[in-house]
């Protein structure tokens, strides 16, 4: 899967707004993407807010289609009753 940049940010309590986001004491990942120049300045200047920049999975990026026997379906085996 594809990695894109993001700011892992966790306040230091919860409720605690900066940026025009709601902020917990529980980390939660935002894609640089979502977030304009002045917020990450703002998110990365505020001391109330723990912001660490990492790379995470890209939630955009398709997941390339695996062959049928990859994912178990290439055989069906049927069973049939015997006669009476």
């Amino acid at each position: 899967m594809a990695k894109i940049p993001a700011l892992r940010i966790t306040a230091r309590r919860d409720g605690f707004r900066r940026a025009g986001i709601e902020h917990g004491a529980s980390p939660v990942d935002h894609p640089l993407a979502s977030l304009s120049k002045a917020q990450i300045a703002q998110l990365k200047a505020e001391p109330a807010l723990v912001v660490v920049e990492v790379e995470i999975d890209d939630p955009d990026a398709a997941e390339p289609a695996k062959p049928a026997a990859a994912r178990g379906g290439a055989k069906t085996e049927t069973k049939s009753e015997p006669k009476a």
